[in-house]
């Protein structure tokens, strides 16, 4: 199969506990099919900086890294998928704003064809 470009998934990861933490990150990889039966080959922070490095490096250089790989997808071809929910997200919300910034195409649940969403004022 030959994939469009990469789809960042971009949602809460925090959580009160760990327990919300998994959640999180499970509902981060349920959006994987959806995203190869569009085309796109997912990246999902969620799995990349997951539970197990919860505690090694603040959350601002876990935020850090992922708009830095933001920084470097290429509008013409990758998406930010936005997961439900990710505006009660401080750091979804952040990379929200970047991509927006770099012109990249942003996606959401729901979404069967890339269309750009914007943000309520």
């Amino acid at each position: 199969m030959k994939f469009k470009g990469v789809a960042f998934v971009s949602g809460a990861f925090r959580g009160e506990n760990m327990w919300q933490v998994f959640q999180n990150t499970v509902k981060a990889m349920e959006a994987i099919p959806k995203l190869i039966s569009l085309g796109y080959a997912p990246l999902v922070p969620h799995r990349i900086y997951g539970m197990e490095m919860q505690g090694l490096f603040p959350d601002e250089t876990y935020l850090g890294c992922c708009c830095e790989i933001i920084r470097r997808l290429i509008p013409e071809t990758d998406v930010l998928f936005m997961l439900e929910g990710w505006e009660r997200s401080e750091g979804a919300v952040e990379e929200y704003n970047l991509a927006r910034e770099l012109g990249i195409t942003i996606i959401g649940e729901g979404d069967y064809e890339p269309t750009i969403k914007s943000m309520p004022s």
